[in-house]
């Protein structure tokens, strides 16, 4: 296995993956930190992660302890290691999106856990979306305009990947650190499930007018616009994703 190109995500992002951790609980918070950043596709299938050593610099840890944390990343399936002149650790993540997988997780979630998973989702990322459009510059959001599908194409694989892919650099744009690990997270956890709606090509069109809102806003430094448009994606999104839910029970 060889590594892959160039990171998709920006330096912010990764950045606040690998920046240095605090004291409580390092082996799991490199575990947690990692596994999310894999999860939510930060770090992408294929991709080679840094040495044991590098990676304990980086984040500011003993080297055992980076051992650790990647011995329990194997033994869940994130990541494969290989030895020899080209051996390190690399992502794995292919299986992580199976749709049976998700529609199985969706139909256990209480209407409850649903609606507030969603809220806490929201609720950052609208945060995110006003600090993005007092911080970001003309090329920021070029980058994020980059990000979004042609305006023929309807694949639900390509939409699902390109939404996560501007929240999470949205985050980025927060220029916060912590903001942006905790968004990491929200996508780990929630974001394969909250894009299910996806896969309708009436709710693409939708979701790609939030998306032109969004990106007018942020070129305007306009945060209430960029809160509004952001707001309104999630919350269609949550409002097709309970009626997805309802059909299970």
């Amino acid at each position: 296995m060889t590594a892959t190109s160039s990171p998709r995500h920006g330096t912010r992002t990764r950045g606040a993956i690998f920046a240095p951790l605090e004291d409580v609980g390092r082996a799991v918070r490199v575990e947690q930190r990692l596994a999310d950043a894999i999860r939510s596709g930060v770090l992408r299938d294929g991709e080679r992660l840094p040495s044991e050593s590098e990676l304990a610099a980086m984040l500011g840890v003993a080297t055992v302890t980076a051992r650790e944390a990647l011995v329990s990343l194997r033994a869940q399936g994130l990541i494969t290691t290989t030895r020899g002149r080209n051996g390190g650790s690399y992502v794995t993540r292919a299986n992580l999106h199976d749709p049976d997988a998700q529609a199985a997780r969706l139909a256990a979630m209480s209407r409850v856990e649903l609606h507030d998973r969603g809220t806490l989702h929201l609720v950052i990322l609208t945060g995110c979306a006003e600090l993005a459009a007092e911080l970001a510059d003309a090329p920021d959001v070029d980058l994020l305009a980059s990000l979004l599908p042609a305006d023929d194409d309807v694949d639900p694989g390509h939409w699902r990947h390109a939404d996560a892919e501007l929240h999470l650099t949205l985050a980025a744009l927060s220029q916060s650190a912590r903001m942006t690990r905790q968004v990491v997270g929200l996508e780990a956890d929630f974001g394969a499930l909250l894009r299910q709606p996806l896969g309708d090509p009436a709710f693409q069109a939708f979701t790609r007018a939030c998306h032109h809102d969004l990106l007018t806003a942020l070129r305007a430094h306009d945060g209430a616009g960029a809160r509004d448009a952001v707001r309104r994606q999630l919350a269609g999104a949550l409002d097709e994703l309970a009626v997805l839910h309802a059909s299970y029970r």
